[in-house]
């Protein structure tokens, strides 16, 4: 089967991109909890056109409001290609019709009765910065076509246009409006390097805190220390646009304006932003660069947290020991370590303003791998299965080996899809498992959270990176804390209960992480879907067998049992914090229905 790659202009593509990942949340958060999904016509078809080829989907949004769009397949995780656009029709209009993605926005929210909480407003405003985002970053990746994605880490990193597949406001960034540009060097997307920003501090409130390493080894990587006006000053380096904000403070003006603090102005390393924005890339360097960058990306606001800086050195911490361990569960375990953080608040002031102070200036080190595996064999999972300029999966010409710069004519054989992702899922499932089930810790293994190692195109190891995320389970994983000296809100911000982390880890995992590989992998090939659902129940079974511990939730799942599902779009729906996402049931993708004298799993 040939790929068949229709012409869009920019705009075009970040409306249907936009419009795909809204109907991605409503369809698995609210569509199928609520069973008002359906695969049929509508009995009223007036405003459809006339020709449109696929599978219908309908969704009895409100009782007064519907929505209808023509997908590749039906999924019981509401996991699809969509190939029409998407329509609405309201009780009292004459026929369905195509909504700019402000009026379909606002109708979601004037017609959410299934809610009766407070609504964010401000939501329709955040889609449509996003879709404008996007527009842009698809204008510029058509300029340079020969820039692809999936050539090296650096430009994986800088590839992923769309964002999360799985979110309302995938490229919104609530950047200040004086820092709004075209294509600013700032973000990643626009494949640009940048000077990093530099303030000196003197010594007095500076914090350098390490595992495994001196003061001497961390300052001259977070910041080129020759900048420093003397011996009694260090400098640390800041995101351009926190260092914007972080100058606007009067508490800092002041600082400046007395001289305790230096203001260099974008004198540091050029440095890649990263797809997480507020961490940088220097070819060459062994580390990475995590400020902090205290503006809303997507769905959070990205500071490092005073309770963030040290929960990640113990993470850190424990992650090493875990290693020393030599855990036969474990020996695919590959994480990225991040063994210091940097930190500047005054010697004088109350608690309020020296944390203020902390999580300004905030840096973390995390290993940059890419010395360990070279660049050219590390990707981000994320932007592996993500789409191209006009919406194709980039994923199937990487794993044929076609040339990167234009994509194959073909597609790969079923067989060697399959072949692949089952190498893949051989990297990824075993390491996740065993630290849950044996070991109580809970790593976030979505996405943008995996680098695959890969040896000429075939998964060999899936690296796990971002201690930020990783919780201890209340019922096992709070051991290793033992002989650690907590703040009381480092510890409560490193717990969750058994049931949190299994709902995190299995969201990420099969929800955000496998389902999009296998959307990706089954483009034009709906039942080849179903095929690789099966090799993913395969892996689990296998990994189920060598865990060696008890694992009820596991059990469950494979017994038919139904997955979590993060709710992203009522959290943007309501305002709240990423920490507060409540979770929902999808159906079980394994399970099987008798047709046609043969066993069909639907997924």
């Amino acid at each position: 089967m040939s790929y068949a790659r229709c012409s869009r202009l920019p705009d075009e593509t970040s409306r249907h991109a936009s419009t795909h990942a809204l109907l991605n949340c409503i369809i698995k958060e609210v569509a199928i909890p609520h069973d008002s999904l359906s695969y049929r016509w509508p009995a009223q078809r007036e405003g459809l056109p006339e020709q449109l080829h696929g599978t219908p989907l309908k969704i009895e949004w409100s009782e007064s409001l519907s929505l209808f769009v023509m997908v590749d397949r039906r999924s019981v995780i509401g996991s699809h290609f969509y190939l029409s656009d998407a329509y609405i029709r309201d009780a009292g209009a004459p026929g369905w019709h195509v909504p700019e993605m402000a009026g379909l926005v606002s109708a979601l929210l004037e017609h959410c009765q299934w809610h009766d909480g407070r609504l964010n407003q401000e939501l329709c405003d955040q889609v449509v910065q996003s879709q404008d985002v996007m527009t842009t970053i698809v204008a510029h990746a058509v300029e340079q076509p020969r820039l692809h994605p999936l050539t090296d880490y650096r430009r994986s990193e800088q590839g992923l246009w769309f964002g999360h597949p799985n979110h309302p406001t995938p490229k919104a960034r609530q950047w200040p409006p004086h820092l709004l540009q075209d294509k600013p060097a700032y973000a990643p997307e626009f494949c640009a390097t940048t000077a990093l920003y530099q303030f000196s501090f003197p010594v007095a409130g500076l914090s350098v805190q390490a595992n495994r390493l001196s003061a001497l080894d961390v300052l001259p990587h977070v910041a080129d220390q020759s900048r420093a006006e003397d011996g009694d000053r260090v400098v640390l380096s800041m995101h351009p646009v926190q260092a914007d904000l972080f100058r606007q403070d009067a508490r800092v003006a002041a600082l400046i304006g007395d001289g305790v603090i230096g203001d260099l102005g974008q004198s540091g390393w050029r440095a890649a932003p990263t797809v997480s924005m507020r961490t940088w890339y220097i070819e060459g360097h062994p580390w990475f660069i995590k400020g902090s960058l205290n503006v809303r990306i997507t769905n959070c606001v990205r500071k490092n947290a005073w309770y963030e800086l040290e929960s990640t050195l113990v993470v850190d911490r424990i992650m090493h020991r875990l290693a020393q361990q030599k855990d036969a569960a474990l020996e695919g375990l590959c994480v990225a370590q991040e063994p210091a953080t940097v930190h500047w608040a005054p010697a004088a002031g109350d608690e309020t303003d020296r944390r203020w102070f902390r999580e300004q200036t905030g840096v973390i080190l995390r290993e940059n791998f890419c010395q360990r595996f070279s660049p050219q064999r590390c990707l981000l999972s994320a932007t592996l299965f993500a789409r191209d300029a006009q919406l194709a999966p980039m994923v199937l010409s990487f794993i044929d080996g076609a040339s990167l710069a234009g994509g194959g004519d073909t597609l790969p054989s079923e067989g060697r899809v399959r072949q692949w992702f089952q190498a893949y899922l051989g990297t990824l499932v075993a390491p996740v498992m065993g630290l849950f089930f044996r070991h109580g810790i809970v790593m976030e293994p979505h996405l943008q959270n995996c680098v695959l190692i890969h040896d000429e195109g075939m998964p060999r190891q899936m690296l796990l990176r971002d201690f930020e995320g990783v919780k201890l389970t209340s019922d096992k994983g709070v051991d290793w804390l033992a002989g650690e000296s907590l703040h009381p809100r480092v510890r409560e911000s490193m717990t969750y209960r058994r049931e949190q982390g299994w709902n995190r880890i299995a969201y990420c995992l099969l929800v955000n992480h496998a389902a999009e590989a296998i959307l990706a992998l089954s483009w034009q090939r709906p039942a080849l879907g179903d095929a690789l659902w099966q090799d993913t129940l395969g892996e689990l079974r296998r990994v189920r067998q060598i865990l060696g511990t008890s694992a009820p939730e596991l059990d469950a799942l494979l017994a038919g049992g139904d997955l979590p599902c993060k709710t992203n779009f009522r959290l943007r729906l309501m305002a709240q914090a990423d920490r507060q996402a409540q979770y929902v049931a999808l159906p079980n993708p394994w399970r099987v229905t008798q047709a046609m004298g043969r066993e069909v799993a639907y997924g």
